[in-house]
This record gives C-alpha cells, sequence and structure tokens, in this order.
C-alpha cells in the first residue's frame, strides 16, 4: 500500500479541495493527483469523484475512508515507538532484539478468545521456559507474516488464499441464527423465515471477519430483499440484537464475544434450511524452530476442538 497515495488521499477528504491539501502537503497539484491515482489503480476502484463543484467520497472511498485513517494511524504509531529517545522506545527495540528466541503465536482477531485461554496455561505447564507472544491480526495478514515468517504457527478462518504451508483442519465453526429470543419462533430455524420478522438484518463491514464471500453470498440468496443494518464491531451487534432491533448469522464461536447480562434476551439457534460452517485451520511453516511445542500444541488445539461444542457455555 502506497503510504504518500494514503495521506494524499486523507489530506484532499480534510481539506475537500485538492489545491488546499497540494498546499498542505507541500507538494504540486499533479504529484498529489498522481499519487491518488496510482493508489486507486492499485486498490482498483475510484475513491474520490472530482467535478467542478468540487471533491466528493465515492461509495468504495466511504468505506476505504475509516481503513486508511486506522493503517495510517498504526504505521505513525510503530514509527514513533521505535524512533526518539524515550522509554518505550528502548523497551520495545530490546523486546524486539529477542524476537528470535520466543514463540510467534497467530491467532485471527475473532477466534482468539476461542483459544487463547487453552494456549497460554497449556504453554505455561509443558513448556515454562519459552517465551510466546500473540500476533492478532486478520487471516490474510497472518498469511502474510506466514509468508514473511514473521509468525511460527497460525491459528484463523480458511478462506480462499493459498499458502504452501501445512494446514490442518481444527474444527468447522457452525454458522448459527443470532436473534432476540422473542424472534426464534417465527424463524423456526430457517432462513427463508427471515422476511417475516420484518427486521434488520445485521451486517459486519469490518474486513477482518469477511473471509468466505461464497458462504456470505449463500445466506444473502436466502433473505428475500432484507433490510440491512451495517456494523464494524461486535458489541455493537450484540446491541442491535439484544434490543430486538435486528439478527444475524455468525459462526457459533460468537459465544466467547458475550457477556451474560446480554445474553438473557439473545438466542442463538441452528439454520435447517441451509448448511454453513467456517472451517477454522492451524497453519504452520515445517522443519521451522519450535517444532516439538508446536507439534504438541496442535494435538491439545485438536483435542480441545473435538469436544468444543460440548462445553456449557457452546451450547444451544
Amino acid at each position: 500500500m502506497n503510504i504518500d497515495g494514503l495521506e494524499s488521499f486523507l489530506a484532499v477528504v480534510a481539506n475537500k479541495s485538492i489545491s488546499k491539501a497540494s498546499k498542505a502537503l507541500h507538494i504540486t497539484q499533479p504529484t498529489l493527483s498522481t499519487r491518488i491515482r496510482k493508489l486507486e489503480e492499485e486498490l482498483d476502484f475510484i475513491l474520490l469523484n472530482r467535478s467542478w463543484g468540487g471533491i466528493e467520497l465515492t461509495e468504495e472511498g466511504h468505506f476505504f475512508l475509516p481503513y486508511a485513517v486506522e493503517l495510517l494511524g498504526e504505521l505513525q504509531d510503530a514509527a514513533f515507538a521505535l524512533t526518539g529517545d524515550n522509554k518505550i522506545s528502548y523497551q520495545l527495540l530490546s523486546s524486539i532484539a529477542d524476537s528470535k528466541n520466543e514463540l510467534r503465536i497467530g491467532i485471527n482477531i475473532w477466534l482468539a478468545p476461542v483459544f487463547n485461554h487453552v494456549i497460554i496455561p497449556f504453554m505455561q505447564t509443558h513448556f515454562p521456559h519459552i517465551t510466546f507472544k500473540f500476533i492478532t491480526r486478520p487471516t490474510n495478514v497472518l498469511k502474510k507474516l506466514l509468508e514473511y515468517d514473521s509468525i511460527h504457527f497460525s491459528i484463523h478462518f480458511e478462506n480462499l488464499a493459498k499458502t504452501p504451508f501445512l494446514c490442518e483442519h481444527l474444527l468447522q465453526d457452525e454458522v448459527v441464527f443470532l436473534c432476540h429470543k422473542n424472534d426464534v419462533p417465527l424463524l423456526d430455524g430457517k432462513l427463508a423465515n427471515a422476511s417475516k420478522l420484518d427486521k434488520k438484518f445485521i451486517v459486519f463491514e469490518h474486513a477482518a471477519l469477511t473471509n468466505n464471500l461464497e458462504k456470505v453470498s449463500s445466506v444473502l440468496s436466502k433473505l428475500q430483499e432484507p433490510d440491512y443494518q451495517m456494523v464494524d464491531d461486535v458489541q455493537n451487534m450484540l446491541a442491535f440484537v439484544e434490543s430486538g432491533y435486528g439478527f444475524t448469522t455468525l459462526p457459533r464461536s460468537i459465544l466467547y464475544h458475550m457477556n451474560f447480562p446480554r445474553m438473557a434476551n439473545i438466542a442463538i439457534t441452528p439454520i435447517e434450511d441451509i448448511n454453513l460452517t467456517a472451517s477454522i485451520c492451524f497453519e504452520y511453516r515445517e522443519g521451522g524452530p519450535f517444532q516439538e511445542a508446536i507439534g504438541q500444541l496442535k494435538q491439545e488445539l485438536q483435542r480441545y476442538a473435538k469436544v468444543m461444542y460440548k462445553e456449557e457455555e457452546l451450547s444451544i
């Protein structure tokens, strides 16, 4: 991703003008326009509509904007932490210098609360001499980190992105209804009955949870012209469902993101007229460091996955 392009895009949005943005960045207008054009070519969609009336965001631009702000902010935060004469920089650099001796565990943001409470005590009990660290990122980022040899293994949802590494399935996470308890009789376990609710279908717009577009399409094809509510946060989604405002379909592991006060009004039920699962994988590089720990931890997670749905906290 072109950082100059991101800065230029955000400057235009902030100033609502290419001329004002170019002055703010101390570059010429043609240079700024070229940066944005190259960014749009890289993304393969248009971010800004340019007319005599001014500059306005496209629909794609509106969707991309928060990610651009977040990405540039994270890059600036990382640069600040790694530069300057301050204690944070020193401690962080010291940690990086010793990173070759730690087991780096990649785990999908959605799945972190599902598995970290198994991984931590296992490592403490069986490999207390090994320092380990969680790298919590979206699935495609984790796959890239494996490619760059920045993490030793990854736990994530399977998707269409292929890698050359060893990939073993941990479990099939069932896709279920999440709705207000009063809506269960009307749904009767069928997506085809969703129109009877006359409520909004809650859709995650956060890219971190978008893994299998064909499965999303399967759900949407069963819904008859639903009214949508976009959310980008799990707790916001739970609030919409708990209040009876809407319903959604998600992997069953959503239970690990829920607290008991909200559980009282939220029902989690199977979907009978469409068979959807989200495959959770354990992916690792063969022959790398920490092979004994990785192998035993994989077996422990596989044992855990076999009884996962039998646990009281995951019962439907």
